[in-house]
């Protein structure tokens, strides 16, 4: 039997994806494409949430080739997941020693969309990527 190691950190970047996640099954699955499909004048049911993709996309991108991911683990997260990414928040925010209180406070925070959370604190939300950057490498330098 051979053990796995896990990365020393894991970074959550919460985004909204671009289709309906509640109820999708094979039968019922909304996203732009759909819509398009049923009604050729109809606005995207997800444009609004575009740009906070694009800009999640680019904290991704940047963060990727900055940290090794043996050394982080960056996980992508729909704010509406709340059955992985609570408890992840959860575990997370306990590994790193956070009290009862403040884990709590996580959680809230956490399922904000654009929100970085970095083992289990929530360092950024709704910021510039550049901002969120600094925050998840400010975070992780100060821990070693």
């Amino acid at each position: 039997m051979t053990a796995t190691t896990s990365p020393r950190h894991r970074v959550l970047l919460v985004r909204e994806w671009d289709q309906q996640v509640g109820g999708s099954g094979c039968c019922g699955r909304l996203n732009s494409a759909s819509v398009e499909a049923l009604c050729d004048n109809a606005d995207s049911p997800y444009a609004g949430s575009r740009a906070d993709m694009e800009r999640v996309g680019e904290i991704y991108g940047i963060l990727r080739e900055r940290w090794d991911p043996d050394d982080v683990e960056l996980t992508v997260v729909d704010p509406r997941n709340t059955i992985w990414l609570l408890p992840a928040i959860w575990r997370d925010g306990r590994r790193r020693g956070l009290s009862v209180l403040s884990r709590l406070k996580q959680l809230n925070r956490g399922t904000a969309p654009c929100a970085v959370v970095c083992d289990g604190l929530v360092v950024a939300s709704d910021v510039t990527p550049e901002q969120a950057v600094a925050a998840v490498d400010a975070d992780l330098a100060s821990r070693g």
